[in-house]
This record gives C-alpha cells, sequence and structure tokens, in this order.
C-alpha cells in the first residue's frame, strides 16, 4: 500500500471513529482513535534477531503461507537474516518449513525447493560466500540437516542461539543463528493454532 492511500484510509477511520463517538467524552474519542492506528498484522510473529555485532533486535516474521494438512503444517515465512551488508543488497529470506502435528518437529526447511522438490517455494535472502570466500550457503544447508530437520521443538528451543556460538559453524555469518530464532518465534504462533 503506498503512502497515499495509507494517509487516506488512516484519514477516513479517524473520521468514521470522530462521527461515531458524538456525544461522547473526549477521552473516549482518543482512545477509540489510538486503537485503529497503525498497522498489525494477524499472520506475523517475532522473534530476537541478532546481527554481525552481536546486537539483537526484534524483528518480525511474516507468515506469508499456511496450509494444514493431515500431518503438518505447511509455512513460508519471510524475514530478515542479514542486517550487516548495506539496504541495497539486503533481502529478506523466505523458508519454506513443514512442522510435524504429530510432534512438533521440523520435518522439512529449505530456502528452496518445498519437500516435493517440485516448486521453488524459498528465497535464500543472504550471501553465498562470506567475505573470505568460505561457502557459507554450502554450510548453512549442512547446519540445517544436522541441526534443525527432524528436530523436536524441544530440541531447536533449548538450542540458544546466541551469537557467536553458531558463528563460528560458518566462520562469518548469522544467517544459522537467526534462522534458529525465526524457527523459535514460528513455534510459538504454530502452537497457538495446532
Amino acid at each position: 500500500m503506498n503512502l497515499k492511500k495509507l494517509l487516506l484510509t488512516l484519514s477516513v477511520l479517524t473520521a468514521a471513529v470522530m462521527i461515531s463517538s458524538c456525544g461522547s467524552d473526549e477521552k473516549n474519542v482518543n482512545e477509540t482513535a489510538a486503537e485503529v492506528t497503525g498497522i498489525t498484522f494477524e499472520n506475523a510473529f517475532y522473534f530476537d534477531h541478532v546481527n554481525g555485532h552481536g546486537v539483537e533486535t526484534e524483528m518480525p516474521g511474516l507468515v506469508l503461507f499456511e496450509y494444514e494438512q493431515l500431518r503438518s503444517v505447511r509455512y513460508q515465512v519471510a524475514y530478515v537474516a542479514c542486517t550487516c551488508r548495506g539496504p541495497e543488497v539486503n533481502y529478506w529470506s523466505v523458508a519454506n518449513i513443514e512442522i510435524s502435528k504429530d510432534n512438533g518437529a521440523v520435518v522439512h526447511l529449505s530456502y528452496g525447493e518445498d519437500s516435493t522438490d517440485h516448486y521453488t517455494a524459498g528465497l535464500y535472502g543472504d550471501s553465498i560466500e562470506s567475505w573470505d570466500g568460505t561457502p557459507v550457503k554450502a554450510l548453512f544447508d549442512q547446519f540445517i540437516s544436522e541441526n534443525i530437520l527432524d528436530k523436536s521443538q524441544d530440541e531447536i528451543n533449548a538450542y540458544e542461539a546466541m551469537h557467536g556460538n553458531v558463528d563460528t559453524y560458518t566462520g562469518a555469518t548469522v544467517t544459522p543463528n537467526n534462522a534458529m530464532r525465526m524457527l523459535q518465534g514460528l513455534f510459538i504462533y504454530h502452537n497457538e493454532r495446532y
């Protein structure tokens, strides 16, 4: 939504609140107006993102797609994996995730193909190689297969993804770190619904 449409929408909502509250005291008008301003998401969750300097910031993960299947739930989640680079190359990642309804384990996590290997359902938004030539994407894929796939929520939640612990795995990136943090936030979202 562009800025003009957003401002027009907010103006219309504010006018509607003011008209509908005629005859009430000023305090109620201000409380009602405060409730309708701002942007809210019903399909979002928050996680503590960490940057390359160890600074943590609460960031949103946006659920772009959610589909309940018989034994699992499929998600597409967009989130910022890395904020170390300039904004012109700092892309959002899209993770394709399946969580088991039986035991809450991560059945599938990919930044490319879905679990059928038929559709591209993800987008890897980070460096393929680090500044020194380390194959970050290949190491991240290995990290996913060793530390995330078929792991329970308890195992992933017990993993303290703090700056430094995962960084040493790839040598330069916070991407595995924030993938774990994103999953921890997604579990809260998932468990409220299933």
